[in-house]
């Protein structure tokens, strides 16, 4: 008798939004491998590689394969992409770590830059430096949502591998795609703001020219927001 399938939270829901149907996924960073569970539970892949370069969280995904009785998701010992193999991920789910990180697992696993496949990344922090990675070294961003999940806000990103005009525009680090079309993004934004605020109010002295940068893109930010959202 199986066993009545758990819930994601937001932030990984939305990771799995973003994973195409009937694709072979890797979830790099795997922790207990929620999100390949749930997705081969609900039918959505035909595969999954669950991975992480801890024992300890992959002694805990192999507890779940077993009681939640999967049949097509492998456990795997990897640092970021190492140990996995281009034809068993098409899609390749890389969340719940920074940004900086995300960007050295991609620059790791050259096979990544073909353009069929499907990047879902979801950085919990430096997204800025994650998104210029992505632009300077030819990806793209297909789709981009914010989330609230826990207290925290989170952007999810679809990326593929599209060398070409990458996006430019001084706003484009900070909030990638998001516009403020929903509440998340809208407080997504804000954040963002209110962060660049303090970065640039503190470097007044040292480093007046940033600072005035990081002021006015802190106030571009803000007027995105209408005012009755304002926090």
């Amino acid at each position: 008798m199986s066993r009545p399938l758990f819930q994601l939270d937001p932030r990984l829901r939305l990771c799995a939004d973003f994973v195409r149907p009937g694709a072979r996924m890797a979830d790099i960073g795997t922790d207990h491998a929620h999100l390949p569970v749930w997705l081969e539970k609900q039918g959505r892949i035909r595969s999954a590689v669950a991975a992480d370069v801890r024992t300890g969280p992959l002694a805990k995904a192999e507890e779940n394969l077993k009681r939640y009785q999967t049949e097509h998701i492998s456990v795997r010992l990897s640092d970021g992409l190492a140990k996995i193999l281009p034809e068993e991920a098409e899609d390749i789910v890389i969340a719940g770590m920074g940004g900086e990180l995300i960007a050295k697992i991609l620059s790791g696993a050259p096979w990544v830059r073909q353009e069929e496949r499907r990047l879902i990344l979801q950085p919990m922090t430096c997204a800025p430096e994650l998104r210029d990675y992505l632009r300077q070294n030819g990806f793209a961003v297909l789709r981009e949502e914010a989330v609230e999940s826990r207290g925290h806000v989170y952007s999810v990103m679809l990326v593929c591998w599209r060398p070409g005009q990458p996006r430019t525009g001084e706003l484009y680090p900070y909030i990638g795609m998001l516009r403020p079309e929903t509440a998340a993004a809208r407080t997504y934004i804000q954040k963002q703001s209110a962060a660049l605020r303090v970065r640039g109010n503190g470097l007044c002295a040292k480093d007046p020219v940033e600072a005035r940068r990081l002021l006015r893109v802190a106030d571009q930010l803000e007027h995105l927001i209408p005012k009755e959202d304002l926090r």
